[in-house]
């Protein structure tokens, strides 16, 4: 008996032990970037997880990519059963809906992934470290991709700038900074002297040219017209469209795409297995709307069919998920141009917003602009030819509200309905956050 009772206790106290020296334990998904950016290599391992990142279903690797067509159920309807699906297609979101909170959190983890690159890769002193200073580059267009992201959806943010090896805190107790500060840290990060230090390989690894195109759309929306048309026409040289429109999503990566995030089987996305019906391989959680596929002419090879199960539904592979996100390419660049020209609207600038218009259409397959060239109506033409190049790739709710067309766009619509909500986790975690109107 007193062999049983001393077995217990030792037992009993083995458990005690064990308990401290677990929760004493460094949270082994929580890596000291002091200790992990050390070396070229593992900078360069760190600079993979900051490209990991953009692949996140919650980022480029699904929603952010479908949710600005799926917003008010304009291109996309929700023919699932989300409610947090059904709420972003009724324009009806809550604080605490899951699918917000979540792209918010990842794209704050792929800042803080930059920041710690930023922050330790200049400290690295072998000399073999030859690519420290494209490395810290790439990793600033990252930092600026995300915060332009989340100023389209969000406004102002929080901006922070030093890494942080908190596991579960991306906010860290930071006020919201005014949209204007969040544009500059922007235009800062894609500063030329950074854009000179990236590569000009094309491919899936950030370049030079995707840094201008980030930036071109960026004096977009900052009505910049005069840095737009730069930017625009230096991420478009040496480009060419592809003559066939759907090649653009059979093949995946042409002359014309700029910049892609790459999937494959064994690094898979869900673009196809939500948009295609069950019959398909897919969950049917989303649909191209009717009124979509209306504003095509029949004859356009971009049209995109409510039925469609192949490339013109430009996602279609649900067995392998290795549907590329084309995140920037030639045929946004020359719209940029156009939209550019039509609104600074000097000397020729109609002239020559109509043959980059052209370029646009001809390539579709329904011939050259043919109505009045005047300034109102070449906007809507440029607005309506982006709606239909660019569906399904992540612009459609952000034109919408850029241009002022919300109100006659969307039924019912409220101007605070313009930004969603300041997740509930982080209102919750942060009391400096201040919301968005509205909610």
């Amino acid at each position: 008996m007193k062999l049983i009772i001393n077995f217990i206790c030792l037992s009993f106290l083995i458990v005690l032990l064990g308990c401290e020296l677990v929760e004493k334990q460094v949270p082994q998904n929580s890596v000291d970037a002091a200790k992990a950016i050390t070396t070229p290599a593992g900078a360069r391992a760190a600079m993979n997880g900051v490209y990991d990142n953009v692949q996140s279903g919650n980022y480029l690797g699904l929603r952010y990519t479908l949710f600005p067509d799926f917003h008010g159920a304009t291109n996309l309807r929700h023919t699932g059963t989300f409610p947090s699906f059904a709420q972003i297609a009724n324009r009806t979101i809550l604080v605490d809906n899951v699918e917000v909170s979540n792209m918010w959190q990842v794209i704050y983890v792929g800042i803080n992934r930059a920041n710690q690159i930023i922050d330790q890769a200049p400290k690295v002193t072998d000399p073999a470290f030859t690519d420290k200073d494209k490395l810290v580059a790439e990793a600033k267009f990252f930092r600026a991709l995300h915060y332009f992201n989340l100023l389209r959806y969000w406004g102002g943010v929080p901006i922070i700038l030093t890494p942080t090896n908190e596991v579960d805190v991306v906010t860290l107790q930071v006020p919201r900074n005014s949209p204007e500060e969040v544009y500059q840290q922007v235009i800062s990060d894609l500063s030329d002297a950074n854009i000179a230090l990236l590569p000009t390989l094309v491919g899936n690894r950030v370049s030079q040219a995707a840094a201008y195109a980030l930036r071109a759309r960026v004096r977009l929306y900052r009505r910049e017209w005069d840095q737009a048309i730069s930017d625009a026409t230096l991420a478009g040289t040496g480009r060419v469209l592809t003559t066939n429109f759907i090649n653009l999503f059979e093949a995946r990566s042409t002359n014309e795409v700029i910049w892609f995030v790459a999937f494959s089987d064994q690094d898979q996305n869900s673009f196809a297995f939500f948009l295609l019906p069950s019959a398909n391989g897919g969950r049917n959680e989303m649909r191209p709307t009717t009124t979509l596929q209306g504003l095509y002419a029949t004859n356009d090879t971009r049209r995109i069919l409510t039925t469609s199960t192949g490339p013109s539904l430009k996602y279609y592979r649900p067995a392998t998920g290795d549907d590329f996100t084309l995140v920037f390419r030639l045929a946004e660049m020359l719209l940029i141009r156009a939209e550019s020209l039509v609104e600074r609207n000097t000397g020729t600038d109609l002239d020559d917003a109509v043959v980059l218009i052209n370029q646009i259409r001809n390539r579709a397959g329904i011939g050259n602009y043919t109505g009045t060239i005047d300034q109102t109506s070449l906007r809507n033409e440029v607005f309506n030819q982006r709606r239909l190049e660019l569906a399904l790739e992540g612009h459609f709710f952000f034109d919408v509200v850029r241009t002022g067309r919300a109100a006659t766009t969307f039924t019912n619509w409220v101007d605070s309905q313009a930004l969603f909500p300041i997740p509930f986790r982080e209102m919750n975690a942060n009391p400096k956050l201040v919301q968005n109107p509205g909610y």
